[in-house]
């Protein structure tokens, strides 16, 4: 084999020189590349647990959420029907109140029309007696003091029945009219020609409304005309 020359060598030398050269700087760069690729990939594998992670945080944050909405929903439910049953009984216990203030009422009105009736057949009774002349001369202290007595529970009655004007009691119109039984109560019947049948002769108790109800039923007397067989 022919020895190698001098500028051979050195040739040789350099390019061997410029290889490791190039396979040291190649190493390095490769090196760098998978440093960061390592790093890359752990800053994946990082975020991915971060997501997981926050992912299970929004399914437990939306679950209590779910959880709460549904107390919150049972409590409104609950309050609606609370107000409800409440505003059922403050409905119940008006008509209640009302409904005793109204037989209360009635009741009292009752009352008054019962001192009426009193009232009112003393000042008939009196009326219907009047003192003889002789009574008139002998006892005028008496006759004056009947008068003085009938005056004053005419005036009574009269007060009375301003009374009952004022709580909208009203006397029942029946004289001379149909008989109503939704109003009247026929307690007997007589035989008159020149009334038509069924028309009221006379009162025996007057009747009255209260704010346009029947207080109280008018006892009357009915015409009633005998049939020719």
């Amino acid at each position: 084999m022919k020895p190698l020359e001098a500028q051979d060598k050195e040739r040789l030398m350099e390019e061997f020189r410029c290889y490791l050269e190039q396979w040291n700087a190649e190493g390095e760069q490769g090196g760098t590349q998978d440093n960061e690729a390592m790093t890359q990939s752990m800053d994946l594998r990082t975020l991915l647990g971060e997501m997981a992670a926050l992912k299970n945080e929004v399914r437990l944050e939306s679950r209590q959420f779910k959880n709460t909405l549904e107390e919150l929903r049972s409590f409104g439910e609950a309050l609606r029907e609370h107000n409800e049953r409440l505003a059922r009984d403050l409905d119940r216990s008006r008509e209640q109140a009302a409904e005793s203030q109204s037989q209360t009422e009635r009741r009292l009105l009752l009352g008054l029309l019962d001192l009426r009736d009193r009232l009112q057949a003393g000042v008939d009774a009196s009326a219907a007696v009047r003192a003889s002349p002789w009574t008139r001369f002998l006892a005028p202290g008496q006759t004056r003091l009947a008068q003085s007595l009938m005056q004053g529970t005419t005036l009574t009655l009269q007060r009375l029945d301003d009374l009952l004007s004022s709580h909208r009691v009203r006397p029942i119109d029946t004289l001379a009219r149909a008989l109503d039984p939704m109003t009247m109560c026929a307690v007997a019947t007589e035989s008159v020609t020149d009334a038509p049948e069924g028309s009221v002769l006379r009162e025996v108790r007057r009747g009255f409304t209260h704010a346009g109800e029947l207080l109280r039923a008018a006892e009357v007397i009915v015409n009633k005309t005998a049939k020719l067989s």
